[in-house]
């Protein structure tokens, strides 16, 4: 996918020329900096690994193939009414002792913030809370999440929502903790905000700084929508990011066409169409110190994988190994791979 509309506006950088003027309405002024010790810890992008289900050996894998941390993935294992000050002590030092901090935890399904049942939007409240605090106590800097949906609403609708739970619950808790906060773009019924149409009218109810995204390219390749044209005009709400990629097989959608079945599928960072340079001087550009993540969910590197225990199966490891060694053509300061 193709976006050159001029170079004005970017430096080159990592070898690559990140592309910038002639943008689309709201990105012409950046939105303000984020105040405050949360922009502070991080020297630049962590190259990080999405884990489904914690274990000090993977952990200790991520550590060993260069990646900085993991990204926790609060599913069964770490369910927030789940969750006990033991498993938290057992994370905590096997950070330590492994040497990957655990860099954000996400938080996406289960958790309808603008639920139309007024109990289960109140009790989703009141979950997305806890997990605000156990990624607090964690070390994280960021929580990543869904935006939510009203089925049938209008986008409209479903911003004001969004904005006003935003806004008047979960970002005061974000401020006392020293938070930043986020949504994925993975289109589905629990998350209307998937398109940047639908993040300007967000973050124009929205003007606190630590409400913004956890951007993953690989959504908007199969949509085709540039990423890179929408990294750049959200340059600056970016605060996490995953590293997942998307092919497209020409062919089939010849036949079937984009209601058809087998004409894209996710793939690891590199073998897909995502113009990884170019994101990532998008980044670069913006300053950007969040956690880049890579989300493995590659059919071709997950062959043997069943279901994720203490360890990964070889294909698995193997993914996870090439997807770091990829990004780290693109970034600066990486640590040599074991």
């Amino acid at each position: 996918m193709s976006f050159d509309p001029g170079r004005r506006d970017f430096l080159k950088l990592t070898g690559a020329s990140a592309l910038g003027a002639g943008l689309p309405r709201g990105a012409a002024a950046p939105n303000a900096a984020v105040p405050s010790a949360a922009t502070t810890p991080a020297p630049g992008p962590q190259l990080a690994m999405i884990v489904l289900n914690f274990s000090s050996e993977k952990l200790a894998f991520a550590a060993a193939q260069g990646y900085q941390g993991v990204v926790l993935h609060a599913g069964q294992y770490l369910h927030p009414d789940r969750v006990t000050p033991r498993l938290l002590d057992s994370i905590r030092a096997a950070a330590r002792d492994t040497g990957a901090r655990i860099i954000s935890l996400e938080y996406m399904w289960n958790v309808n913030h603008i639920d139309p049942n007024p109990v289960k939007r109140r009790q989703a409240h009141a979950r997305f809370l806890r997990y605000l605090e156990m990624a607090h106590e964690l070390g994280c800097r960021f929580a990543g999440t869904f935006s939510g949906g009203i089925p049938g609403a209008s986008i409209e609708r479903q911003a004001r929502e969004f904005a006003a739970v935003m806004n008047e619950v979960y970002l005061p808790v974000c401020e006392k903790l020293d938070l930043l906060v986020g949504w994925e773009n993975f289109p589905c019924p629990v998350n209307f905000a998937t398109t940047p149409a639908a993040w300007e009218k967000v973050f124009e109810l929205v003007p606190n700084p630590r409400l913004g995204l956890e951007f993953d390219p690989s959504h908007f390749v199969r949509q085709f929508i540039d990423p890179i044209a929408a990294a750049w005009q959200f340059r600056h709400r970016i605060h996490a990011a995953h590293a997942k990629d998307t092919e497209i097989n020409q062919p089939v959608l010849q036949q079937v066409g984009i209601h058809g079945q087998g004409w894209w599928r996710y793939r690891i960072p590199g073998q897909g169409r995502v113009d990884w340079p170019a994101f990532l001087t998008v980044l670069l550009e913006a300053g950007f110190n969040g956690g880049i993540a890579v989300e493995q969910e590659d059919p071709f590197w997950n062959r043997g994988h069943q279901r994720e225990g203490s360890t990964f199966s070889p294909a698995r490891a193997d993914g996870f190994m090439l997807g770091a060694r990829y990004l780290r053509l693109f970034l600066p300061g990486r640590r040599e791979m074991k």
